[in-house]
């Protein structure tokens, strides 16, 4: 089973933006490399919603001038409840603009599985996926409010059970579950692979897993992204 279409585009977004004071330097960056490597790497927005207006400029442009095809949001990392109104400008944004919102998920007191659901909830046209699909306490609770919301989708970086993708794919079928590596989160990108090998999952299956599911979330059968999210 080939792996080419996997490597051939991978999304990316940059760690410093969500960490440092001003993430337009890393924002920068992901634009740079992108368009050094237009046929390989596809860029992601980092903000942090504690900046206000500044964070909603900053997306504006990576969804606009960068042509940016997500966002991150790390409330884990940058110290704030998921489902916090803060983020509801940045999900408006990223409703006009027709992206998903990628949440690192599974980590308390800021990012538990059922804050997201919340936001979903409240956000019901705009997509979520559940980075690493609530981890190792949460998996229950991702797939569970995953089968609520037709808006959640589960990524699989960092999940050490296998049997809780399987239990996903059983639940949700293959067509909200995308494949993810996330720097990689475990040892390796191949060990992050080894865990939907070996579920031994049709061709199919496998396809839509590692790459079809993304490609159509992320607007990536588009060749351009143009303002409020019409393409053309």
């Amino acid at each position: 089973r080939g792996l080419g279409d996997v490597y051939k585009r991978q999304i990316l977004n940059s760690l410093s933006a969500l960490t440092e004071k001003d993430p337009s330097p890393g924002n920068k960056e992901i634009y740079n490399a992108v368009s050094l490597y237009p046929d390989r790497l596809v860029g992601m927005a980092s903000v942090n919603p504690y900046h206000a207006q500044y964070a909603e400029e900053e997306l504006k442009r990576c969804l606009s001038a960068y042509e940016f095809k997500g966002l991150k949001l790390h409330p884990w990392i940058q110290g704030y409840p998921a489902h916090s109104e803060i983020v509801h400008n940045l999900i408006d944004i990223c409703k006009e603009y027709n992206v998903p919102i990628l949440f690192h998920s599974g980590t308390p007191p800021y990012t538990q599985v059922v804050q997201i659901a919340y936001i979903a909830k409240k956000f019901p046209d705009v997509v979520f996926i559940l980075g690493h699909m609530g981890l190792t306490y949460q998996w229950k609770e991702a797939i569970e409010v995953a089968t609520m919301y037709q808006n959640i989708f589960l990524e699989t970086s960092g999940i050490t059970y296998s049997f809780a993708i399987k239990e996903a794919i059983k639940k949700l079928g293959t067509g909200r579950i995308v494949f993810g590596t996330d720097s990689p989160f475990l040892e390796s990108a191949e060990l992050e692979i080894m865990k939907i090998k070996n579920l031994k999952l049709s061709s199919d299956q496998w396809e839509m897993i590692m790459y079809k599911n993304a490609k159509e979330l992320f607007n990536l059968n588009q060749s351009k992204k143009l303002n409020g999210g019409k393409s053309g």
